[in-house]
């Protein structure tokens, strides 16, 4: 397709005209990472020449795969929120799980319904619960669970109503719940209502789904349990993953990695069960897809498809998500089938990130972007119009580790509980990747006033702190710690580093502006934000600002 082509189709798309705009069918895959699909050329130790993705290798035949697709961080809520509002988490705000997004930045949800569009959407993680903010802008929106944990969830939401340890243990029976079952039939069961209840609606639809099971636990039902180590012998139970001694073990000396404990054949096999649920899910996909053909939707549906973060099997001495911004936290799939405004079988080269979805949506239907954000659409990357050249993507997440702090107090040491916050933020643009890391401390209980002061002394002494590194990752892939520089005389470094810093300026008077409007419940933005320098008025920072506010890299 043209430049031409694609732009006569946006400008005939044009509200003024008011055409019959096409569907919207936005599919995000939980914990699911690129390179552990056979749609980007993975294939199971113990099961050569088997795929585990048959139906999204269809879709691709159909449309375009983005070869360097990323999420903007390595857990699901703040990577979701990115995704359906196009503003990176420094920006949204949202850093911890007691952490709302503000109401004034619009969901695609919220955009779509505007232009006219029937709007539902379908989850199966506890982070998409409509407590969080997802609900706005869809008509319908609903979790859809197994039994158990349907009823683990309303004991959930009961005792959110109260709060503290009651409705923390609640929303943590609930997630185990979660964790231990499989919902994508049911997920799918109410995609397939939603689009038979479409057709006979006059609108066209914008329907969101979300498919939790790629999720540890990794207990993929038969035939997906064995199909990747057909001839496993031993005794792996992949349950309760994190927790499991005969998996790993926390590091006594850094309780932010594990230990490996378990066997490299067994570890195959723990990969092979993680490619099992990937072919559960992507099974669950193929009978969506049949439906589009079959309802007659197909033709006139963008359909995308994409994931909200990877998983880590020990690369960098951990297990899971929600601790690194390394690749494979990060680096996920992305699919989109548009027919006759799209290519087909095309594999387009270049930096996008979830972070880019509702720009992209936008113009690929004719309709304007929110202006402002750092997003940037990729239709015409897709389109192949674009070489990519230019094209940044960003990560951010912080990382909360419970534990204790030693004092010095009248001489001797005291024990008292705290959590150590980690922040990471990365900038890639090209193959160079910048990584940012900076920490602090919260008490967690009652001090005395003077042992407060020593703590505030040594906490800011801490914050101000920071590890400035950067990495070739076209060079080195598997990014090894070995590999990673903090010498940015290295001219590619240190003009990427210039262009870090100034978005970095630009995001923090964006969200000085938001929290002028909405607060967070975390203290006063914006006075953080003159403190450092970003909204006009140089100030000490106050008590009660939010902590979670730094200058930019190297600065």
């Amino acid at each position: 397709m043209g430049v031409a082509t694609l732009a006569s189709f946006v400008g005939a798309c044009a509200p003024e005209e008011e055409p019959a705009r096409p569907n919207v069918l936005l599919i995000s895959l939980d914990s699911t990472r690129r390179d552990f699909l056979g749609l980007y050329g993975h294939e199971s130790l113990h099961a050569p020449g088997v795929s585990n993705t048959p139906a999204l290798e269809a879709l691709a035949a159909r449309g375009v795969v983005m070869e360097e697709a990323y999420a903007t961080t390595s857990w699901t809520l703040p990577s979701h929120v990115s995704m359906l509002t196009g503003e990176p988490e420094l920006v949204h705000a949202v850093d911890l799980d007691q952490h709302r997004p503000p109401a004034d930045h619009p969901q695609l949800s919220e955009l779509l319904l505007d232009a006219g569009y029937r709007t539902a959407g379908f989850f199966s993680g506890p982070y998409l619960e409509p407590h969080f903010g997802f609900e706005r802008g869809f008509e319908r929106y609903e979790a859809r669970y197994g039994e158990v944990v349907e009823v683990a969830a309303r004991e959930a939401r009961a005792a959110r109503e109260a709060s503290g340890a009651a409705a923390r243990d609640a929303d943590e029976r609930h997630r185990e719940a979660v964790r231990a079952s499989l919902c994508s039939e049911e997920v799918t069961d109410a995609v397939l209502e939603e689009l038979e209840r479409a057709t006979e609606d006059g609108r066209p639809f914008f329907l969101f789904a979300h498919y939790f099971d790629p999720h540890y636990d990794y207990v993929p039902p038969a035939p997906h349990d064995t199909r990747f180590d057909p001839g496993y012998g031993g005794g792996l139970d992949a349950r309760d993953l994190l927790n499991n001694p005969a998996i790993s073990l926390p590091d006594e000396r850094d309780p932010l990695h594990r230990e490996q404990v378990v066997s490299e054949r067994d570890l195959e096999h723990l990969l092979a069960l993680y490619a099992g649920e990937l072919a559960f899910t992507d099974a669950q996909l193929g009978r969506v897809f049949e439906r589009l053909e079959e309802l007659g939707l197909a033709e006139d549906t963008l359909v995308i498809v994409t994931a909200d973060h990877g998983d880590e099997f020990f690369e960098h001495r951990g297990l899971g998500h929600r601790s690194t911004l390394f690749e494979e936290q990060l680096r996920v799939p992305m699919v989109l089938s548009f027919p006759g405004r799209l290519p087909q079988g095309r594999r387009a080269q270049g930096l996008v990130s979830t972070l880019d979805l509702v720009p992209t949506v936008c113009e690929l239907l004719g309709l304007e972007a929110p202006a402002g954000s750092p997003a940037k659409s990729f239709a015409r990357l897709a389109a192949g119009e674009e070489d990519g050249a230019g094209r940044f993507v960003l990560g951010r997440i912080v990382r909360p580790v419970p534990g204790t702090l030693r004092l010095p107090d009248g001489g001797r040491e005291r024990e008292v509980a705290a959590t150590r916050l980690v922040l990471l933020e990365t900038y890639r643009e090209g193959p160079i990747k910048i990584t940012r890391e900076r920490e602090w401390a919260t008490l967690r209980q009652e001090v005395p006033s003077a042992l407060g002061e020593v703590f505030e002394r040594g906490n800011a002494a801490q914050r101000a702190r920071e590890q400035l590194r950067w990495i070739d990752v076209e060079r080195f892939p598997a990014e090894p710690v070995a590999r990673h520089s903090r010498d940015f005389s290295e001219p590619r470094a240190a003009a990427t580093l210039a262009r870090f810093q100034a978005l970095y300026r630009e995001l923090l008077q964006r969200r000085a502006a938001a929290a002028r409007g909405a607060s967070s419940g975390r203290g006063d933005q914006s006075s953080a934000l003159e403190a450092l320098g970003y909204a006009g008025v140089d100030l000490e920072p106050e008590e009660g600002v939010d902590p979670f506010l730094f200058p930019p890299p190297g600065e």
